[in-house]
């Protein structure tokens, strides 16, 4: 696995960050954690009433571009990720229901 690591982006915001490149393709997390029925904050949807709490992933923050995606419980390199990038996947692809809908900051449409 590559090595990765959250970091503050500014005050009380934090991301998931790549610490080397990571290659299209390459399996970036495998989601491990407490699984749970409803959606948190923090949860990514696994499956229909599966959400799961990982400790890492879920710092991963959204984008209408992604470099990453959820496949199956792995998070997943969508393209060629540089070391330092933010990790970044759509929540429209997995996710039925946000516990906290917000405005996303790519094209400002809600994400509920």
């Amino acid at each position: 696995m590559p090595e990765i690591e959250v970091r503050e982006i500014r005050e009380r915001v934090r991301g998931l960050f790549a610490n080397q490149q990571i290659k299209k393709g390459n399996i970036i997390l495998m989601l491990r954690g407490k699984k749970i029925a409803k959606p948190t904050k923090t949860s990514i949807q696994i499956g229909d009433k599966q959400h799961i709490e990982d400790p890492k992933g879920g710092f991963i923050n959204h984008h209408c571009n992604p470099n990453a995606e959820i496949n199956v419980g792995l998070v997943v390199a969508k393209k060629t990720i540089a070391k330092g990038d933010e990790i970044k996947f759509d929540y429209t692809t997995t996710e039925e229901k946000l516990a906290f809908p917000f405005l996303c900051d790519c094209h400002g449409r809600l994400i509920e």
